[in-house]
């Protein structure tokens, strides 16, 4: 089974070279990429890694207290939530505890490096998704005789890696985010409760055909609004001088951007990740002339 493990920074590179080499001995059926091993020279880097992704069956985010807002970190996460679903899609933290976890990565199920429990569970998991499993009191047995070496390696990233300059988070942020998230998760469980009364009404009335239909149909209309409302959002939120063109593509928007506008995207990339990710709608924001890009996936 191949395993993506996505790093940005130093010690979240390190900490991707460190899991690429232990993984392996729990099941030798997993094969680790990260890109900074697995890509030779003379090879075409964003290529490799767009095939990588298409291929691997499970994905592992090494995150720390300076990374967790990367847009390379939340792009690459966005594309392996796409690939493969939230549930095989792992935060690995390596210096801060889960209820430090903010942004877009809080929805998937994190992993705490220093919690031995944690890091058994994800590996528990790596396991039952692959095609050749190995017996789980023998895993164990491996896991707990390679646990030291593991936690070795990351101890002294964590000691060699300069001081980080971000908070750990205040206990009011943490619980309104925590409010959000119940709130969030109400909406989408009422708007999923209505969904199914309305397939049930229209199955009633309808063959099967004319209700796949039906439903494709109402589907479209639902992600022309979303993709109208976010082109709208992100202009203003860039500005109309910044904007050239929004060009609809598959599953989002492109958004052509005048080149000196560069600075102030960057300035407001979250405000355009928040767009992103309330319309579920993914943004590339193209800076034309320049070659460079900034994509927000829709999570």
């Amino acid at each position: 089974m191949q395993i993506f493990i996505s790093w940005s920074g130093d010690a979240s590179k390190r900490c991707a070279e460190a899991l690429r080499d232990w993984l392996p001995y729990m099941n030798q059926a997993i094969t680790p990429f990260v890109s900074s091993q697995d890509i030779s020279k003379g090879e075409r880097g964003l290529n490799k890694i767009a095939s990588q992704l298409q291929e691997c069956s499970f994905g592992i985010v090494c995150v720390t207290r300076d990374n967790q807002a990367a847009p390379w970190i939340n792009f690459e996460s966005g594309a392996l939530s796409r690939e493969l679903g939230e549930s095989s899609l792992v935060p690995f933290l390596l210096d801060m505890p889960i209820r430090d976890l903010s942004g877009p990565l809080t929805q998937f199920q994190a992993t705490d490096s220093s919690s031995e429990d944690d890091v058994w569970a994800m590996v528990k998991s790596i396991n039952d998704k692959c095609t050749v499993t190995v017996d789980q009191e023998r895993l164990k047995n491996t896991f707990e005789r390679f646990w030291e070496d593991l936690t070795h390696n990351l101890d002294i990233i964590r000691k060699e890696r300069p001081q980080s300059d971000v908070p750990a988070r205040d206990t009011s942020e943490i619980l309104n985010e925590l409010v959000g998230l119940v709130r969030e998760q109400s909406t989408r469980i009422g708007e999923l409760e209505s969904a199914i009364s309305n397939a049930k009404k229209i199955s009633t009335h309808f063959t099967v055909d004319e209700t796949a239909v039906s439903r494709l149909t109402t589907a479209e209309r639902d992600g022309a609004i979303r993709r109208r409302r976010a082109s709208s959002e992100v202009i203003e939120v860039l500005g109309t001088d910044s904007v050239k063109n929004v060009v609809k593509v598959a599953g989002g928007l492109q958004v052509h951007c005048t080149q000196k506008s560069m600075g102030h995207a960057h300035a407001v990339s979250d405000r355009i990740a928040l767009v992103a990710d309330e319309n579920k709608v993914s943004i590339d924001i193209v800076f034309d002339g320049s070659g460079e890009m900034m994509s927000f996936p829709a999570f």
